[in-house]
């Protein structure tokens, strides 16, 4: 796992106020862990929430009206209470709605916590969880004597282009609030480097409805409210002359047969004048910021409020930053929006939280998706259904009487796409086919001759010339115009410029650019995503893969898509993600063989990944030909002394000593020892993993004396080649522990035994299936030592771990239960004595 700082634990249906939150700690440069799927779409939730536990250095319990959430699950809990004695700090949060402290959970009821019932989500409420992640008490903050309420209504003077929102504005108090202090102060006109202020962000985030909505609310403040399209000289010109009309500011000037002349009488009121409001919308290049620039020396009487995708202004000029909306008001908003006009469900609450969650809180989508399911008087789950499959055409739909907006998502992002140096545009069409998770910055800097192919590809379709082509300063060109967020070395792209860089590429070159974006990420993944050494990488990496593959297979790619697969579901596997793992290794296999053909190298490692996935389910049945399918493969494309001959054969040994024939599967583990001896000499990890498994034969077959000294052979050579905290070594020390407990060492066995639980909580996480083995082992030796009551909660956390990745009905799942069932029976036959 990354390292989060912080685990976010909550009810699913507080998603929307947990996922707030989320974004103003990650403002403050915190990295929380929110939920699974925001890593890997299809992971099990629970799973990947044990996981994560292992990495934080807290968990946030939010507690609202709708429950706790995994933690009240029992199983959940007993992993709570081993994260605690690691020094996990847990923090309940109690959200609007959420019982009194007296009515939470006991394990909860006794800690410290953050009440945000009546106050929301706060600085100060923040500073609390931020002190418990940190153990840092926060400073104080100054407190704030409220302002008096700010005059309603707008100046009598004006020409706003849209009508007030009312209760419409949604998500925007904050904004509001802090533009209206930032402007107004004291309510009187403030100097030049406070009376300026540029409201900043991605097109559609709003910035021209809240610096309207402001002049609607608090406009009674000024003498005149104007307002002047600006995205190039030519309409900034034309809009300021346009100011000394009759029915404005009613110059004498506005007769002129010199556009100049009127502009200058215009900037001379301006100058003469105090108490004005005047917004330049749209300046959205840097010939027009330049131009702006240029006249705010001579305009020090009243505010100028500025909107711009542009991030980077003058220090002069102050910056606000405009952010989607959170979740949970984009829902509010879509059902005010649509209330009266759309075909009424009974889910409608929670459609509208899933269209919400589509549109990702972005305001100018939220609206075009409100006003099309308004005037065509569709459901939300009509309009989802048409999201889905006509995302091209409803993103582009637009009907301004309708929507109140003058153009669509589509169309609003046009001219920054349009204006992007093509390095820049290349990685945004290229992100485009990933996941919206952050993607690591350093994939694209290791993998520069893949993009430099690709900027090539754009240059040709476009004609555009070479401009700036480092991949920072790309990355700076998209975070100057607000296409991209950046938190540390990783950057993201809002799901719905995603979809719109989708569909601005020609369906013509469309699968050339799923390919490139596929090879980027192929090139960039670790080989041997079952070591744990890998799983940085991997963790980050795994969204893009998926997302990617699973794009380029529709398109008919086979490669690397196949490759590609193959991988990630080895890494599902190895993290016990078994039934998210297997439809992939099929899919992989299958691109393989038509391919490269039935009996290619390749397609026999991808077979003999199935069969270790099918045998680890327990379809033994199922996976045999395929591992002998595999060894036939090896030996006659790559000879039988051949590396990969020894894996197939220490493979196809493995399942013949699971049905119990020992007698045929030992030879075949001593020749594939052979062949690695051979190979690779005899400190090599895969001689030890070879001779471990021989070692397991002979102590099946009571040879312990010939079995001892293999295994702790096998313990030297990982720790010596691996490093003693790798969980191949939490691997050898179970098996040599389970081999004094057979020969009554009891003593010596269960160091090793609690060695090796820490190892495999520490490196594959609380909540893998290797872990529910250690944590049975070693519950079965405190019950021989007659600790019955140290073993009930291992054996609990044991079973709850097996349920989850290997089901109910597996058969170590339900000898988990027995020998749980048998312990608890003990206990109480012992206390009725």
């Amino acid at each position: 796992m990354p390292a989060f700082d912080l685990f976010l634990s909550h009810n699913s249906d507080d998603k929307p106020a947990v996922r707030e939150i989320a974004r103003a700690l990650r403002k403050r440069r915190f990295n929380p862990w929110l939920d699974a799927d925001e890593l890997t779409p299809g992971r099990s939730w629970q799973d990947l929430a044990e996981e994560a536990i292992g990495t934080c250095r807290a968990a946030a319990v939010f507690v609202g009206p709708n429950g706790i959430g995994p933690w009240e699950h029992e199983e959940m809990r007993a992993c709570l209470g081993q994260a605690v004695k690691r020094g996990l700090a847990v923090i309940p949060v109690l959200l609007p709605g959420a019982p009194k402290q007296s009515d939470l959970p006991l394990f909860l009821g006794q800690r410290t916590w953050v009440d945000l019932r009546t106050t929301g989500i706060t600085p100060a409420g923040l500073d609390l969880l931020v002190w418990g992640i940190t153990g840092k008490k926060p400073k104080a903050r100054a407190r704030v004597q409220p302002s008096p309420p700010p005059p309603i209504g707008p100046p009598p003077i004006h020409n706003l282009p849209y009508p007030p929102l009312g209760d419409l504005l949604k998500g925007r108090d904050d904004e509001l609030t802090k533009l209206a202090e930032s402007l107004q102060g004291n309510g009187h006109p403030t100097a030049i480097i406070q009376g300026h202020r540029t409201l900043y962000g991605l097109g559609g985030i709003g910035k021209t409805r809240l610096a309207v909505e402001y002049a609607w609310r608090l406009g009674a403040r000024y003498k005149a409210a104007l307002f002047v399209r600006a995205e190039s000289s030519e309409t900034l010109n034309n809009g300021l002359a346009a100011l000394a009309s009759i029915d404005l500011l009613d110059l004498p000037e506005r007769t002129a047969q010199s556009q100049d002349e009127t502009i200058q009488a215009v900037r001379r009121w301006l100058k003469a004048n105090a108490n004005w409001l005047l917004i330049l919308d749209n300046v959205d290049s840097k010939e027009a910021e330049s131009e702006v620039v240029k006249i705010l020396p001579a305009l020090a009487g009243g505010h100028i409020l500025i909107t711009s995708r542009l991030r980077d202004w003058p220090k002069t000029i102050h910056k606000q930053a405009l952010d989607t909306i959170s979740l949970d008001e984009a829902r509010s908003f879509l059902l005010k929006r649509t209330e009266g006009e759309r075909t009424a469900d009974n889910d409608d609450e929670a459609q509208a939280g899933h269209l919400a969650e589509k549109l990702d809180g972005l305001p100018l989508a939220l609206e075009q998706a409100g006003a099309y399911i308004a005037h065509t008087r569709l459901s939300f789950s009509a309009y989802l259904k048409i999201w889905d499959q006509e995302k091209e055409r409803v993103l582009v739909w637009h009907d301004e009487a309708a929507m109140g907006y003058p153009a669509s998502v589509a169309t609003t992002w046009k001219t920054s796409f349009d204006r992007l140096q093509p390095t820049a545009a290349t990685l945004l069409r290229l992100s485009a086919f990933l996941a919206p998770e952050p993607i690591p910055q350093e994939m694209f800097e290791s993998e520069m001759r893949r993009v430099q192919e690709a900027v090539e590809m754009l240059r040709a379709e476009t004609g555009q010339e070479a401009g700036p082509g480092s991949i920072p300063e790309a990355l700076a060109e998209l975070e100057s115009y607000s296409l991209i967020s950046r938190q540390g070395g990783a950057f993201s792209v809002h799901r719905v410029v995603q979809e719109v860089m989708q569909n601005r590429t020609p369906p013509e070159e469309r699968a050339k650019w799923i390919e490139a974006a596929s090879k980027i990420v192929d090139d960039y993944s670790p080989d041997r995503p079952s070591d744990v050494r890998t799983w940085p990488i991997w963790n980050v990496l795994s969204p893009h893969a998926a997302r990617v593959a699973l794009t380029a297979d529709t398109v008919g790619l086979a490669e690397p898509t196949g490759r590609l697969m193959g991988q990630l579901a080895l890494y599902l596997v190895t993290r016990g993600l078994y039934s998210e793992a297997e439809p992939l290794m099929w899919r992989s296999l299958a691109i393989g063989e038509a391919s490269s053909g039935n009996n290619h190298p390749n397609v026999a490692i991808r077979l003999n990944n199935l069969a270790h996935l099918l045998q680890t389910t327990n379809r033994l049945s199922e996976a045999e030909p395929l591992v002998a399918r595999v060894v036939t493969i090896f030996e006659s494309s790559l000879g039988k002394d051949h590396p990969n001959v020894a894996l197939a054969l220490n493979h196809h040994a493995q399942l013949l000593q699971s049905t119990h024939r020992l007698t045929e599967a030992e030879p075949l583990m001593r020749r594939a020892l052979a062949i690695d001896e051979m190979n690779l000499g005899p400190q090599h990890p895969n001689v030890a993993i070879r001779l471990n498994n021989l070692a397991q034969l002979l102590k099946d077959t009571t040879r312990l004396t010939e079995a001892e000294p293999l295994m702790e052979r096998v313990v030297i050579i990982f720790e010596s080649s691996l490093g003693e905290k790798h969980p191949n070594v939490g691997v050898a020390l179970n098996n040599l522990a389970l081999l004094f407990k057979d020969t009554n060492r009891l003593s010596e066995a269960e160091p090793l035994m609690r060695r090796a639980l820490a190892i495999d909580e520490a490196s594959l996480g609380p909540q893998h299936p290797k872990v529910a083995i250690r944590l049975n082992n070693l519950a079965q030796l405190l019950k021989d030592t007659n600790r019955l009551t140290e073993a009930v909660p291992m054996m609990r956390r044991a079973l709850g771990i097996k349920e989850q990745s290997l089901g109910a009905d597996h058969p170590s799942t339900q000898l988990s239960q027995r020998n749980l069932a048998f312990l608890l029976a003990k206990i109480e036959g012992a206390a009725d004595k």
